[in-house]
């Protein structure tokens, strides 16, 4: 006869196997996905060789899919002063940025950017040795003006800061408060190497700000003055340059000339405000640096009598404030000696901040 009580032992044996694997089985699972979850959260950190040409907009494009990750890449590596100058053979530490999704829970699970401090870029202040409101500009056409000053209401010759004066203006919806650059133009200027008809000088004379408006014209008052102000000035809209600016080498192999000057100077030197003849067309920005030089030439003797090629002695250095399509305005911030219209300009080639920059307030740029 079987006895179905001597079976219980081996019955409550067999549960407890079973329990066993069911509990490993969980065990391997939560071991499991507790192993990638360091991972997940943390990054993987590598590193990234700096090659010619590389931005830090470019490399997080590349690793990132997103370029605008770039001020967290700059503030993971200290050693970069500036998010414009990385050199090659820098290394830069990465943090790997994607999705990763988890076999058994099908989610997407994304890495929490922590918030990181921008550090803002220094600059170069400049005005203490120009004032970016009156540099002018050099075109090479004639621009429509929005008004002109049709008189004033004192009978002065000579008109500046804080008078009033009555303007006509050509444009409409014109407002109270709109602000508008006073200028004057010069008479066609010459090339200086060519001799034909470049452009025209426009100097900046002040600011004029818009008042209330009457039958035929609007009352307006000269907020400020850079130069002796008169009667058929004309204006154009305001638009500021700032005077903190952000060195940044030009990558483009580009040669042009100084055309002219501000105030229609003749003899260059320390802190003069030039115009060159060479714009974004072909890609000059503003904060690039360039090199006023004088080509020199040695005849040997003879009898070869052959014509050397020296290295060019430079003769100042030219900080780009501003650029239209097919001119540029500059400052002369550094300068061996005077010298004249006409000279050659080329873009200086650096890596690092110009040593003659140290001397200059720097300013953080917005």
């Amino acid at each position: 006869m079987i006895s179905f009580i001597d079976n219980q032992p081996l019955l409550r044996c067999r549960g407890r196997l079973k329990f066993k694997a069911i509990y490993v089985g969980i065990s391997l699972f939560f071991t499991l996905l507790l192993g990638l979850s360091p991972s997940i959260s943390a990054g993987k950190k590598f590193t990234h060789t700096v090659n010619k040409g590389d931005t830090l907009w470019d490399i997080c494009e590349k690793y990132y899919g997103d370029p605008f990750l770039w001020p967290e890449l700059w503030e993971m590596n200290q050693f970069i002063t500036n998010p414009h100058w990385i050199l090659p053979g820098d290394i830069l530490t990465l943090l790997e940025y994607k999705e990763i999704k988890l076999p058994p829970v099908k989610k997407v699970v994304k890495i929490k950017k922590q918030p990181v401090k921008i550090k803002k870029p220094m600059g170069v202040d400049v005005s203490s040795f120009t004032n970016t409101k009156a540099l002018g500009l050099l075109l090479r056409e004639i621009i429509v003006p929005w008004g002109k000053i049709l008189d004033f209401n004192t009978e002065k010759m000579l008109h500046s800061k804080d008078e009033t004066a009555y303007v006509k203006m050509y444009k409409e919806d014109i407002k109270p408060g709109d602000k508008f650059t006073i200028y004057s133009i010069s008479e066609p200027i010459k090339h200086p190497l060519t001799r034909k008809k470049f452009g025209y000088i426009y100097s900046f004379k002040g600011i004029l700000e818009i008042g209330k408006a009457q039958k035929g014209y609007h009352i307006a008052k000269i907020s400020e003055s850079f130069k002796t102000i008169y009667k058929n000035d004309f204006l154009i809209p305001y638009h500021p340059v700032s005077s903190c600016m952000l060195p940044i080498p030009c990558q483009h192999d580009i040669t042009a000339h100084i055309v002219a000057a501000k105030d229609k100077s003749g003899l260059l030197g320390q802190y003069s405000v030039i115009y060159i003849d060479a714009g974004s067309t072909k890609n000059i920005q503003k904060g690039n640096i360039f090199d006023a030089i004088q080509e020199k030439e040695s005849i040997s003797e003879p009898p070869k009598k052959e014509t050397i090629t020296l290295p060019p002695t430079i003769l100042g250095k030219i900080l780009i404030l501003k650029t239209t399509e097919n001119t540029s305005t500059g400052v002369i911030f550094w300068a061996s000696k005077d010298f004249t219209n006409g000279v050659k300009v080329r873009p200086t080639s650096w890596h690092k901040q110009p040593i003659k920059f140290a001397n200059l307030p720097s300013c953080s740029i917005d």
